[in-house]
């Protein structure tokens, strides 16, 4: 009786959880159906001083793809793709500068490694706003500012991705890097042939991670991007916000897609995240 009251318990925590969740994105989901003049009186409603509480719909009242046919205009596919190429392109960078920098600090031995892996792991708590001005003077030296790479170049050598790998890296045993170095194999072959696979679902958690926060991210765009050329959706969406809230509803739904295709990917594959250090 007690193990049926446990699990009945659990999942009525869970289903809680998972409400509370969702709710937020099926919210957005239901008023980017609306009408924009439905909107605006929603926003209306929602900021007047006499509303005690936020209405909540269950279902959109008035059934309307205005905003979702206003949102395909040719800025903000512009903006989402920029999107895109950065998340892309920073991936493809920062994975085998992490997984080369995680493999030293786990497994090379030099005078000074764990000092120099604390402070770059340092760098981890320091504020987006501590840094923007010496990256900002770096990428004026470089002649980068207001170019894609002033997003690409510190993304690339963030070190999240780096204390992440070191972590997975450092639980493969040091006697089968000796075995493969006794077998014949490089380095180069060690890193592809045996650590790559030993940290398997590392890697899942380091590009889910990855993805998920180059996606979101807004300060580098916004402190070394000056052309609207340049500038992700998220900074769209952030102006809109101000601008027009009354169209922000349906680029929010279009925002999320690519998070939730990829968790969905993540979940099918059956990512061991439990193997996390």
């Amino acid at each position: 009786m007690n193990r049926v009251l446990t699990r009945c318990a659990q999942v009525l925590l869970i289903g809680i959880l998972f409400v509370i969740v969702l709710y937020p994105l099926y919210q957005v989901l239901i008023l980017s159906l609306r009408p924009s003049d439905d909107i605006r009186e929603y926003i209306a409603q929602v900021q007047s001083r006499g509303v005690r509480f936020i209405p909540v719909y269950l279902w959109p009242r008035a059934f309307s793809l205005e905003q979702y046919a206003a949102a395909f205009d040719n800025i903000f596919l512009r903006a989402y793709g920029v999107a895109l190429l950065y998340v892309i392109v920073i991936t493809a960078l920062h994975f085998p500068i992490a997984f080369v920098m995680g493999f030293v600090f786990a497994k090379i031995k030099f005078k000074g490694r764990d000092v120099l892996f604390f402070c770059f792991i340092a760098s981890m708590v320091l504020p987006f706003h501590v840094t923007v001005v010496p990256l900002n003077q770096i990428l004026h030296w470089l002649s980068l500012f207001d170019t894609p790479w002033a997003v690409i170049l510190p993304g690339m050598f963030a070190p999240l991705g780096v204390f992440l790998l070191r972590q997975f890296i450092n639980q493969v045993p040091d006697e089968i890097l000796e075995a493969a170095a006794i077998d014949g194999a490089g380095l180069l072959r060690t890193l592809v042939s045996v650590v790559l696979p030993a940290v398997r679902s590392g890697l899942s958690v380091f590009f889910l991670l990855t993805i998920t926060m180059q996606w979101a991210a807004i300060e580098p765009a916004q402190a070394f991007i000056r052309d609207e050329r340049w500038r992700p959706v998220s900074l769209w969406l952030r102006a809109m916000m101000v601008t027009n809230p009354a169209q922000i509803f349906a680029p929010g739904v279009l925002y999320a897609v690519p998070m939730i295709i990829l968790v969905v990917i993540v979940a099918a594959r059956g990512t061991k995240i439990e193997g996390l250090p």
